[in-house]
């Protein structure tokens, strides 16, 4: 009796498992029937993946040397706008004297014009005019250019991009800022009140040589 039991037993799950089996077989053997593929990978690459850091810009070119020369040669002040000074043109100094000395040289490169004026007296006018290729000039005059003296309000018009004027005993400059090019004037006299009277006099009409195209 106990032997029949167990074969009734095994007859009855190999039974079960053919029934299953058949269940089965009208079904494709396709695992997507079952499973969810996860849809987290790919989008959780794309949220989570850093942007690329952004390109450094090209630098700027340097100022076209043609045209800085142009530039520097008509910022300088020809006879005629001196005329009413009553002055007369004599040779440049090969060294600038003053607050001109302080302007930094060394940035310049080959664009620089000297030219200098005496009046009956021996008074002296001195301008000079420097360009800078990679940079404003008004970035040199207002961080590299530091003048012994007391300031000197000098009203200008037209306007530029930055200026300064010192007097010192009997010496008064102004320095004139536009673009690339920087343009200074210094007067030298007998007294400060002159020297300071012609500089206020010169500075409005060297700002309108550095506004000319």
């Amino acid at each position: 009796m106990r032997r029949a039991r167990v074969a009734v037993t095994v007859t009855a799950f190999a039974a079960a498992g053919l029934t299953g089996l058949a269940g089965c077989a009208d079904r494709p053997n396709d695992l997507d029937t079952y499973y969810d593929e996860p849809e987290t990978t790919t989008e959780s690459a794309t949220v989570t993946a850093s942007p690329p850091p952004p390109s450094a810009p090209p630098p700027e070119p340097g100022a076209d040397p043609v045209v800085l020369a142009a530039a520097v040669d008509g910022a300088v002040l020809p006879d005629q706008d001196v005329a009413a000074e009553g002055v007369r043109p004599v040779a440049a100094l090969t060294v600038a004297e003053g607050c001109l000395a302080e302007i930094p040289l060394g940035l310049v490169g080959t664009e620089r014009r000297d030219a200098r004026w005496e009046y009956p007296t021996g008074s002296t006018i001195d301008q000079l005019v420097t360009a800078y290729a990679e940079r404003p000039a008004a970035e040199i005059l207002t961080s590299r250019v530091r003048c012994p003296g007391d300031e000197l309000e000098v009203p200008l018009e037209p306007a530029v991009d930055a200026h300064a004027a010192w007097c010192a005993e009997g010496t008064c400059t102004v320095l004139l800022a536009s673009g690339n090019v920087l343009s200074g004037v210094q007067v030298t006299a007998a007294d400060r009140a002159r020297a300071a009277a012609a500089v206020q006099r010169l500075a409005p009409v060297a700002a309108a040589k550095l506004a000319q195209p």
